[in-house]
Formats: structure tokens, sequence, C-alpha cells
């Protein structure tokens, strides 16, 4: 019952979290803050670090999976986390980023790319792909070119993806009497 005296105080166990759960408790995996996290037994404090930078360049895990791997957990640590965790899905990003000097990823040519540190033959997919339809965040656009993450993370704060421009203006339909 000491959950409910201090609902901030770290969890030490499993069952501790099992409590917390009953109690109501859930960490929102996409947007937990720093102290949410740091409430789980066994999570360090890069972990958390990791996962602060890429919610606020908009990545969005999925699910259990995704924090498995992103995280490297062990299995056991992760299925006592799982009474607590709820992945939602948010369209915007968590943390809006200051426009400073950063690439735009639906307007870079293939030498901003480059700069970024993506192949030739990644750029050239990257511009193939966003004539399709722009990217919304990192999280779209490591989904759609199939990313590494270590790549997607060196991006937190260096890119930005602004909204499509509007093509060409069609002329009138033409009447016929």
């Amino acid at each position: 019952m000491k959950l409910r005296q201090d609902p901030s105080r770290p969890l030490g166990s499993a069952m501790e979290v099992r409590l917390a759960a009953e109690l109501g408790w859930r960490l929102d995996v996409n947007r937990a803050s720093a102290s949410d996290w740091l409430r789980l037994p066994g999570i360090r404090q890069d972990q958390v670090d990791l996962l602060l930078r890429l919610q606020a360049g908009g990545v969005q895990l999925s699910g259990f999976d995704d924090l498995q791997r992103l995280l490297e957990l062990p299995p056991v640590l992760l299925e006592s986390w799982m009474p607590v965790l709820v992945f939602r899905w948010y369209g915007e990003t968590a943390a809006p980023l200051a426009p400073s000097v950063r690439v735009d990823l639906n307007r870079a040519g293939q030498a901003q790319l480059e700069r970024l540190g993506l192949s030739a033959e990644r750029g050239e997919r990257l511009l193939r792909e966003r004539t399709r339809r722009p990217f919304r965040d990192l999280a779209d656009l490591q989904e759609r070119l199939q990313l590494p993450p270590d790549l997607v993370e060196s991006w937190i704060g260096k890119v930005m993806f602004s909204p499509a421009t509007p093509g060409p203006e069609l002329p009138p339909a033409r009447r016929t009497p």
C-alpha cells in the first residue's frame, strides 16, 4: 500500500509493477517523462535518455517488440513492465523542436542528404519515396525506407519535415456547348 502514499516512488519489483497497474497507473510509452520511465525496475538512465531523444524527434514505438529491440531488454524484465505499458499512436511530435539549421527532408537535395550520412542509393530512394507523399516525421521516414535505428537516432534535432507544397494550378476545365 506504499504506492498509494507516494505514487512517484520507483517500483522495486515485478510485484510492485502489477500492484501499480491494479491501482490504475500506466506509462504511455510514446509520451512518458523521464520520471515515469525511472519508476520502472531495472531501467537505466542511458535507456531513458535514448527514449526521450527519440520521442522528441517524433519516433514512436508501436509495441513491446519495438521497445525490447531498442533497449535490448531481457524478456523477463520487459514482461515485468507489461502490466503498466501502453502504446498509443500520436499524429504529431511529442515535443516540437525549435527551428534551427535543420535539413528539411521533404525538400533536401542529394548533396544535403549525403552530408547527413545517407548513402547515394538511400538518398535516391528517399527522393523517389517522397514524390509519392511527403514524410511526416522520423518514424514515417524510418518505416518507409527501412533505415537502421542508429542512423535515424543520429538525425534527431538535425532534420525537419515541412508539409508538401501544392502542385501547379490546373487550368479550368473547358465547357463544351
